[in-house]
This record gives C-alpha cells, structure tokens and sequence, in this order.
C-alpha cells in the first residue's frame, strides 16, 4: 500500500483541533439540553443577571488561584517520577503530540476553554450539582460530588493510573464547585491548568 495514501487518510490537525472542540463543547451543550428537559440549570452561579457581574469575576479569580496546587502536583510528579507515573505522562505525550502536531498556543487555548466549559457543566453543573438536588442535604453533596468524580475518571480512560488521577482532579474540581458554590471556579482551574498542561506535554522535554 502506498504511505502516501495512508496519510493523506489521517486526520489531519485540523480536524482533530476541530473535532475535540465539538467533543469538548457537545458535553456543554447535552449538559444544558438534558438539565432543560429536567428543569435543572447546570450553569451554577453563572448567568447575565444573578449573580452579580462582580460576584462572577471573583469565582473565577478564585479557580485562577487554585490551578496552583495542580501546577505544583504536575512539577513535582515531572521532577520525581514514579515509574507508574511516568508511563502515564509518556502516554500523555504521544498522545498530545499525535493529535496537535506543531499546533500554536491560541489552538491550546481553545480547546482548554472547550474542555474547562464542557466538561464542568456536564460533570459538575449537571451531575454533581443535580445528585446534590434530587437527593437532599446533607447526603446529596458529597454523593453527587463521588460519584461525578468516578465518571469524570471513567470518561479520562486511557489506562488505570490516569483514570486514578482524573478521579482525584475530578474531586479537587468538585470541592471547587461546593467551596464557591459557582461553576465559574472549577472552570476557570480546569482550563487553565489545561492550557499549562497541553503546552508542557507538546513542547517541554519534561512534563
């Protein structure tokens, strides 16, 4: 067969910037479809009107500051590697490089804000927050907070360990939403701490 062929039939990174962006941005989108057929708004603490403008921007401000523990968590598991760890990262950097080959750091951008709104609204705003609804304090937080987290996990499969630690990001995004009681912060820590993540994995030597 011709290797000619065979890659002008490979994605090209277009595409896949493209196609992780209506991935990444269909969460968001079923998040508020289905929170509508239920009557649940999954947008929590975000709106033109109520919050006010200012008690917004202060969520955010807020996950902006938290991306610092998941920064300090990245370096450390790159300068320390545990083998279990460093077969993920490896994994991470094949894969990232693969699907954004040379990709600009506005590309990153874009799709860190398509994950960060996409899947906070879906995992957080819709599940976490309507667990935590239709099933009453004390109880409905932290079973809506669990059991987000374990299908946050589940959708970041790539082998166990990973799918460990987006468990555990899962429950750090989620502790966000209960602390500030706004989707503003988790998405604002996930998609920054994407971004860092995206640009560390395609370019740094190290993660």
């Amino acid at each position: 067969m011709d290797d000619r062929a065979t890659n002008d039939s490979s994605p090209t990174p277009w595409q896949n910037l493209g196609l992780a962006l209506l991935v990444e941005g269909g969460l968001g989108g079923v998040a508020i479809g289905v929170g509508w057929l239920l009557g649940f708004w999954p947008a929590i603490g975000m709106g033109w009107r109520s919050p006010a403008a200012g008690e917004q921007l202060l969520a955010a401000a807020w996950g902006l500051a938290a991306t610092a523990p998941l920064f300090a968590v990245l370096l450390v598991m790159d300068r320390f590697p545990v083998p279990r760890l460093a077969q993920v990262r490896n994994l991470a950097v094949r894969a990232t490089r693969e699907l954004f080959p040379q990709a600009r750091w506005w590309q990153f951008a874009l799709v860190s804000l398509a994950a960060g709104m996409g899947e906070e609204l879906i995992f957080r705003g819709l599940l976490q927050a309507g667990l935590e609804t239709w099933i009453g304090p004390p109880a409905g937080a932290w079973i809506g907070l669990v059991v987000a987290a374990l299908v946050f996990g589940a959708f970041h499969w790539l082998n166990a360990t990973y799918a460990l630690l987006a468990t555990l990001a899962g429950l750090y995004f989620g502790g966000l939403l209960l602390a500030s009681d706004s989707l503003w912060t988790p998405i604002v820590a996930h998609a920054a701490y994407d971004f860092v993540a995206l640009c560390y994995l395609s370019r740094g030597e190290r993660v």
